[in-house]
């Protein structure tokens, strides 16, 4: 009767632990509560990828003060430094949809200097705050253009010069469209 007891303690109490794993560093800003927040479990689910069962959660290292790789249950994947069971430092996300993130976190969120590539080829280098795309940076995009400026709103808004072709024209970001001169 004990064992079954525990079981179905330890069972009720895992089961939230697993369904909320699912990375919640988003890319959508269009709401602002979403600011690159995830859970803070670091369960692991134990079945054997040889056999063709996906392992997530913290795979590698230590993912609550230290070095670690923790694999999300929709397959993102982020490396590098935590502490206090939340991205602290330098480290790299990647999406499963093939976007990228490289730079330092701060409580969880991006913050300072930092790479983000994007799946239709475009990249930004620049500054993040508080998760978004905010302050000096360039965006580059995969036809050779890029714009250089001041960023907003998590790169939706802005003003910048815009370099083509090695000419420079000024341009505002609004709405994250590019309105130049």
């Amino acid at each position: 009767m004990k064992l079954f007891i525990r079981s179905l303690v330890c069972g009720v109490l895992l089961l939230p632990l697993f369904m909320a794993c699912a990375s919640q560093d988003t890319k959508d800003v269009s709401d602002p509560s979403n600011q690159d927040s995830k859970t803070n479990s670091r369960a692991a689910n134990l079945e054997d990828p040889e056999k063709g069962g996906k392992k997530f959660g913290c795979i590698e290292g230590n993912c609550v003060n230290g070095i670690g790789k923790y694999v999300y249950d929709n397959g993102d994947v982020y490396t590098g430094s935590f502490k206090n069971d939340l991205r602290e430092g330098p480290g790299s996300f990647l999406y499963s949809d093939g976007e990228k993130f490289s730079g330092t976190y701060i409580e969880d969120k991006k913050q300072g200097p930092g790479e983000y590539n994007f799946k239709n080829g475009d990249k930004y280098i620049g500054e993040f705050q508080n998760g978004q795309i905010n302050g000096k940076g360039t965006y580059s995009f995969k036809d050779g253009k890029s714009v250089s400026g001041d960023f907003t709103s998590d790169g939706q808004e802005g003003i910048g010069v815009l370099t083509d072709e090695g000419k420079a024209r000024n341009c505002k970001i609004a709405g994250r469209k590019l309105l130049c001169e």
